[in-house]
């Protein structure tokens, strides 16, 4: 399957810059332009080729774990004894499994890991920076320098702050030889390009394109650790997109559909809610009842997902399947009104699983619903003109025994499912895997 990596990881920055505000309040475009100040800095250090490519898809990559840190962190905040510095070795930990995920083409072991030390040994493992990857100081500071200082607006005044910054820290957060460079490479005309909010035409220039074929199984993966990242993103629906990918994949095989549709139409369905991750979780998880205000921003996240999927080349049916999956054939649907005709069977199809899954799922306010009285509301969304009934009819069809069979040995939904749980391992995060039994 041929695809832009760049397009990919480039888009979904936006997604995560979202979270990084959130948490942190950090500026938008964050993750783009850390990728380009390291790899100005990295350039000039004899970086190039599919090295840059590497080292900007770490860049953009750098916080990928901060919506699975929100839950390490709530646990750790149990822990009267829990130090900042553990906090971040957690978070780092994370975010350098998560790398393991995308199909970077040289070796970037323990650039994550380790993109929070400083040069004197100061950081959360104690490393200098002699004793980390070079990859994992071009992040740092890149990372520090944005975060610091905002540069989506820079003038002479920031340039100055930047430069003094350097100095002030050569030695200490930063070697020597990083700061001088640094120094070199950062000018003020540089900087000032980030003012044109031109970043994706400057990542083209910058860092190499990297157009290939990927494996579905590559593919597959980069699906899952998006997904992994949108559910952590409120615990209230912690394994959801997972659900929804994996009840799209049976279905396209009922459907006889090919590998590389089976695999673009399970990519949708796992990023089907990435949008969710531009809304604020005081908005997600609020327990009264929404303003109008706040149910017209969460109902945007479709629109979101629309946003930052558009980007990704040759994807147009995946951003269509996943960003559709709110309209209703009566056009009554959101953010778009789109109806009947207008609505291809894929993205009915993404429809019709997303609802069924959320029926599924335990939520703080119900239990999760059997099968068969999910399949009763649904078939009567269909009778009012919402949903396509045949394709309610299917989904009983190729659901009722698996499902009732579960519900009858007392383990409700997919959780349950071989290849559930193989994705499952696929992405498990040391905390996943540390707090198993904890939820």
């Amino acid at each position: 399957m041929k695809i832009s990596l760049n397009d990919i990881l480039f888009a979904l920055s936006f997604a995560l810059d979202a979270v990084e505000h959130e948490l942190l309040g950090v500026t938008t475009n964050h993750g783009k332009r850390v990728a380009l100040l390291a790899a100005a800095v990295g350039s000039r250090m004899g970086l190039s080729g599919e090295a840059l490519t590497d080292l900007a898809c770490c860049a953009v990559l750098h916080d990928s774990a901060l919506t699975e840190y929100i839950q390490a962190r709530d646990l750790a905040a149990r822990n009267p004894n829990a130090t900042e510095p553990e906090r971040d070795r957690e978070h780092c930990a994370l975010g350098e499994h998560n790398i393991t995920m995308i199909p970077c083409r040289g070796n970037v072991e323990n650039v994550i890991l380790y993109h929070h030390e400083n040069a004197d040994g100061s950081g959360p493992f104690g490393k200098t920076w002699d004793e980390i990857p070079l990859m994992a100081r071009l992040v740092r500071l890149a990372d520090l320098v944005d975060a610091r200082f905002n540069l989506d607006q820079a003038d002479s005044d920031k340039f100055d702050l930047v430069q003094k910054f350097l100095k002030d820290q050569s030695g200490i957060i930063f070697s020597p030889e990083i700061a001088e460079i640094a120094r070199e490479a950062l000018t003020l005309d540089f900087l000032k390009t980030f003012n044109s909010g031109n970043l994706d035409q400057m990542l083209s220039k910058t860092v190499p394109a990297r157009a290939e074929e990927l494996s579905l199984d590559e593919v597959r993966k980069i699906a899952l650790l998006f997904a992994q990242i949108t559910d952590y993103k409120s615990p209230f629906t912690s394994s959801h997109s997972l659900g929804v990918a994996r009840k799209s994949e049976i279905m396209a095989r009922h459907y006889g559909w090919d590998e590389e549709k089976t695999t673009r139409f399970f990519f949708a369905s796992a990023l089907h809610d990435i949008g969710k991750l531009v809304i604020s979780n005081d908005i997600l998880e609020k327990n009264t009842r929404l303003t109008n205000e706040e149910f017209a921003m969460i109902q945007n996240h479709a629109f979101y997902t629309y946003v930052i999927l558009r980007k990704i080349n040759g994807m147009s049916d995946v951003t269509a399947w996943a960003s559709h999956h709110h309209e209703k054939l009566d056009g009554s649907g959101y953010p778009f009104g789109i109806k009947g005709d207008q609505l291809s069977r894929e993205e009915r199809l993404v429809t019709c699983l997303d609802i069924y899954q959320a029926l599924r799922e335990d939520r703080p306010y119900k239990q999760g619903y059997s099968h068969s009285k999910s399949i009763g509301i649904m078939k009567g969304m269909a009778a009012e003109g919402h949903i396509d009934g045949k394709l309610v009819d299917d989904m009983n069809e190729v659901f009722k025994v698996r499902e009732e069979h579960q519900e009858q040995s007392g383990s409700a939904g997919l959780n349950s499912e071989d290849r559930l749980n193989e994705d499952r391992e696929t992405i498990k995060s040391p905390f996943r895997a540390n707090n198993s039994g904890a939820s």
